[in-house]
């Protein structure tokens, strides 16, 4: 009996050792599991401890976060006078060609500048019509006191005709002259007039023109916030338009590895958190400097003493990918 419970305390004091070192033996592995994870996630957010235990020139990828965003970028649409909208032809998602109109703030006092300014070019235009027929009239009858003129001198020069009737003939021819040398002054005025009052026109014109929102370019409209009524203030933001062109991914390498990166390496798009490749793409441009980052600066963990280099990938299969949606950019380097 004794011997049988002395077995049988040290069989049960090995079960418990051996289960305890098999506990401490998992706690170990999941440690070196989570300091695993730990490094990767701190290399995927660029950290600067295991940025220094990188050497870059052994990496073969390098991921970095990206916005979709046409080639020329999406542009923030405003107005250059302030005004109430009072009419809109576009809406959002439609594709528009360049000088669409999108929509018109009211105009109704520059339109009615601009019907007085044309009614008065019009009128000045018929005053030029006459002054110019009066010259015509005046140069004739002034040719034609000179012709006079000349004749009666040279009979006067031969002794056939007296100096009262050259005189008057001098006179007469002078006469003309003179109207001619007026009217061809009124008419310089009067095109000088003339150039005023097409200006005011152009001024007015202008002014309408400002009244109204067209697309800059070929592209689609995004967005576009007033509608019918609506106030809108010079220089506030209206919409947003993408012009139409190449869908790019704008991203942000980290310092560590922009020396790795290079036009024409190909790249594979996944959306943020996810392994699937959803589009793919070429390398097109790199930034000329690191700058501080911009794109993503208010993510978890992103340090702000790192810099970065911006890399734009040109899409070959945009696919579904939404413009302005974040990104994973996988550029391959070797």
């Amino acid at each position: 009996m004794i011997l049988c419970a002395f077995a049988s305390l040290i069989v049960a004091s090995t079960l418990s050792l051996s289960s305890c070192g098999s506990k401490d033996a998992k706690a170990a592995d999941d440690a070196k599991t989570e300091a695993g994870a730990n490094a990767n996630a701190s290399a995927n957010a660029n950290t600067t401890s295991s940025a220094q235990r990188i050497n870059p020139s052994e990496v073969s990828k390098v991921t970095a976060l990206g916005r979709v965003e046409p080639e020329d970028q999406i542009t923030a649409l405003s107005m250059e006078t302030p005004g109430i909208v009072s009419k809109v032809t576009a809406q959002d998602g439609d594709n528009l060609q360049a000088g669409s109109t999108i929509l018109e703030l009211d105009h109704s006092v520059e339109s009615a500048r601009l019907q007085l300014a044309e009614a008065r070019v019009r009128t000045q235009e018929e005053d030029l019509k006459g002054i110019r027929s009066q010259i015509q009239s005046a140069e004739t009858k002034a040719q034609n006191f000179r012709e006079r003129y000349n004749r009666l001198k040279n009979i006067f020069d031969n002794g056939a005709e007296t100096r009262q009737n050259l005189d008057n003939a001098k006179t007469d021819f002078d006469t003309a002259e003179r109207e001619v040398e007026r009217l061809q002054s009124s008419l310089r005025s009067a095109e000088s007039r003339l150039a005023e009052l097409r200006a005011d026109a152009r001024i007015s014109s202008a002014e309408i023109r400002r009244k109204v929102l067209k697309a800059p370019t070929d592209g689609v409209l995004l967005k576009l916030t007033p509608n019918v009524g609506s106030a809108v203030a010079v220089g506030a933001a209206v919409g947003d338009f993408a012009p139409k062109g190449a869908v790019t991914v704008l991203c942000e390498v980290d310092e560590l590895f922009v020396s790795s990166v290079a036009v024409g390496q190909k790249a594979q798009i996944r959306l943020q958190g996810n392994t699937e490749i959803v589009a793919d793409g070429v390398v097109s441009a790199i930034g000329p400097y690191l700058k501080k980052k911009s794109l993503f600066s208010d993510e978890a963990g992103a340090l702000e003493d790192r810099r970065v280099r911006e890399v734009r990938v040109r899409l070959s299969n945009a696919g579904a990918l939404l413009l302005n949606s974040r990104v994973e950019c996988v550029i391959a380097v070797k």
